[in-house]
């Protein structure tokens, strides 16, 4: 059994620090995702020349490939979570992934009329419901580590540590495998199906 965490007065506890976390990492993912999906008419064009005939949407031959793909994002929020500008960081990592993947999603949508919406919800909305969770799992405990080591460097008093995050870290690992199955293995027959 851990030992009860014991807060100095006036110091947030994880409870009190969880909503406020998740606020700022939705609300840079969204504000990316909705700047994406406003500038993506210049996209169109690329989108229908990057998806083959074969169904190969994301340019990868190997499932390692196809795996390192799946979890760019999440590599870069790991590495961001061990620098003090990590609280910094992280939302901004997280504007970038929600930019690009709407901004991908409108420009396949706009190129193939008609079947662009179905295309793009297969093509990238497939390896995003595992991806994007897995991607706020770890940018969750990334912000906190960095906003606790943030506060140790101008010693002032940290915020109170979160539980380890051991079980979070292996379903992300799992969620990016299984993601990278399903853009290796599911993705380009159901492609080659929509076109």
């Amino acid at each position: 059994m851990r030992p009860a965490v014991r807060l100095a007065p006036g110091r947030p506890g994880p409870a009190g620090l969880a909503p406020l976390i998740l606020a700022i990492l939705c609300a840079a993912f969204l504000a990316g995702a909705v700047l994406g999906a406003f500038t993506s008419s210049a996209a169109a064009g690329e989108a229908a020349a990057a998806i083959g005939e074969d169904g190969q949407v994301y340019g990868y031959d190997t499932f390692l490939e196809h795996l390192f793909g799946c979890a760019k994002y999440h590599v870069l929020v790991l590495l961001f979570a061990t620098s003090v500008f990590g609280a910094v960081l992280i939302p901004a990592a997280l504007a970038f992934r929600g930019f690009a993947l709407a901004c991908s999603a409108a420009g396949i949508a706009a190129a193939y009329p008609g079947r662009g919406a179905l295309l793009a919800a297969v093509a990238l909305g497939l390896p995003a419901v595992l991806t994007v969770p897995a991607l706020f799992l770890l940018a969750f405990d990334g912000f906190a580590f960095s906003a606790r080591l943030s506060a140790l460097c101008l010693r002032r008093t940290p915020p109170a540590p979160f539980l380890r995050g051991d079980d979070r870290a292996l379903a992300a690992a799992a969620a990016l495998f299984l993601a990278a199955a399903v853009e290796c293995f599911a993705v380009p027959p159901l492609v080659r199906l929509i076109l």
